[in-house]
């Protein structure tokens, strides 16, 4: 053993035997003296010291006949294997098997040391073709490499990694194709790199407005993929009326466009197809004059706006200008059409008023006076002429009974024009016109007042020196 092979003996030390062995005692005494106590041995000697868990092993817990990798020859020189410490060589499978089952080389030193068998301290994935970056470095070993099967080593060598799939299950189902790299980075798969991800190969291509939105937007910060199916399921539902909800309102699609939600698409012919189509005047107004939002939900939400307002009279989106002074409730429709409120088709002849001659032109607020209960006022007015005209005979054709005239002013006047055309001198005065009377012009007789405004037209006296002051003599005679 000592011509030129490894352990103690190859050393001068111990060259000479007998300071180590002593003479035979009998068969069963032991040759080998320890001048330190066999577990005070320095094991370096040998080549081989003993460190880390290795130096709290008891000797026989490493020199055993199954640890004597060639065994033949010490059995030829007669030796006890289960005695010896000859035959150990310093390869760690010597004494313990290959947990890995020959995946690797025999040089175990190159991952562990003798201080700790798990985790391998010297082992750097770094060296290998995977190395582990992002939170790949935090993952327990088992998580990718188990055992082949219960009761076989753990694969470490030969595990699959061209692909994220060969690890990962695809949440994507293949959708998205295999590169899984495109979108996302070891550091957290859920941030996704936005410069590299093609929303088109989703089944929601990003479109319109959508295109210019964060993807935390839909997505959350960390979220998962969002639902999709409907607008609502990202966006407010903006449109919950009186009627409550109704299932065709929820396509948004009808109206909206994901380039833009205002204006909406929402044409005047689909306008015509509601309970309310638009006509005259309404195809022009704009959809907010009448779809208001709504009052503020008790819980504080935005006003919705109201797709289904009132329709059932002018009232619910006017206000009546007549304050119910024409009817109760107000039939605006009797005299305004769609076309413009500010051209009735009333018909005055079907009142107790029929309108004639200049009365026609007149505008209906000349008669229909506002007043402070209403800027119009209709119903109740007074027939009188005296009810919109001035009295311009200051109450001095009031008649012998005393009942006023003011009100009977088409006894000598019409409509048409001011003048007195149904005044007959003969028959509706105490002085009937005769002979040269006939031809004099009224103001002859009729002389202004002293203000020059009022014509005194009674009450007169008839005698004839009251026009006539200078007659001749021979005429007054006669």
């Amino acid at each position: 053993m000592r011509a030129g092979g490894p352990g103690l003996h190859r050393g001068g030390a111990y060259g000479d035997c007998v300071d180590c062995h002593v003479e035979h005692q009998g068969r069963d005494y032991a040759l080998v003296y320890w001048p330190t106590g066999q577990e005070g041995f320095d094991h370096g000697q040998t080549g081989y010291r003993l460190e880390g868990g290795h130096a709290r092993v008891a000797c026989r817990g490493c020199h055993t006949a199954t640890h004597v990798a060639d065994p033949a020859p010490l059995r030829a020189a007669d030796k006890d294997l289960d005695r010896t410490f000859l035959g150990l060589g310093p390869g760690c499978t010597t004494c313990h098997a290959d947990p890995h089952a020959g995946q690797f080389a025999a040089d175990c030193t190159s991952c562990h040391d003798t201080g700790h068998w798990r985790p391998a301290p010297l082992f750097d994935h770094e060296r290998t073709p995977y190395p582990l970056t992002g939170r790949h470095a935090a993952v327990d070993c088992a998580k990718c490499h188990p055992p082949a099967s219960q009761g076989t080593a753990v694969v470490f060598a030969g595990v699959a990694h061209a692909a994220c799939t060969d690890c990962h299950t695809d949440p994507h189902a293949g959708a998205l194709g295999p590169d899984c790299t495109s979108c996302h980075t070891t550091a957290d798969w859920r941030e996704v790199l936005g410069g590299g991800f093609d929303h088109a190969r989703t089944r929601y291509p990003l479109e319109g407005r959508h295109a210019e939105v964060a993807c935390s937007g839909c997505h959350g910060e960390r979220g998962p993929r969002p639902a999709f199916s409907r607008c609502a399921d990202c966006h407010r539902y903006d449109h919950r009326g009186r009627s409550g909800d109704p299932v065709a309102w929820r396509d948004c699609e009808r109206c909206h466009a994901v380039g833009g939600f205002r204006p909406a698409r929402f044409a005047l012919a689909d306008h015509d197809t509601t309970a309310f189509p638009l006509r005259g005047a309404h195809r022009a107004t704009p959809c907010e004059f009448c779809h208001r939002p709504s009052a503020r939900t008790e819980s504080g939400q935005p006003a919705r706006v109201v797709l289904d307002p009132a329709a059932g009279a002018c009232t619910a989106c006017h206000t009546d200008p007549h304050r119910w002074t024409v009817t109760s409730p107000p039939a605006c429709t009797v005299c305004h059409t769609e076309d413009s409120w500010r051209a009735p088709t009333f018909d005055h002849a079907a009142t107790t008023f029929p309108l004639t001659g200049r009365h026609e032109a007149v505008r209906c607020g000349a008669c229909h006076r506002t007043g402070e209960s209403a800027p119009l006022h209709f119903g109740g007015e007074s027939p009188q002429c005296a009810a919109c005209h001035r009295d311009v005979h200051e109450g001095t054709m009031t008649r012998r009974d005393g009942e006023s005239e003011g009100g009977d002013c088409k006894r000598c006047h019409v409509t048409t024009d001011w003048l007195a055309e149904n005044f007959d001198h003969d028959r509706d005065s105490r002085f009937a016109l005769a002979g040269a009377h006939v031809g004099v012009d009224c103001r002859a007789c009729h002389t202004a007042a002293p203000d020059a405004v009022l014509r005194i037209f009674r009450p007169l006296v008839t005698d004839c020196v009251s026009c006539h002051p200078a007659l001749p003599a021979a005429e007054e005679e006669s």
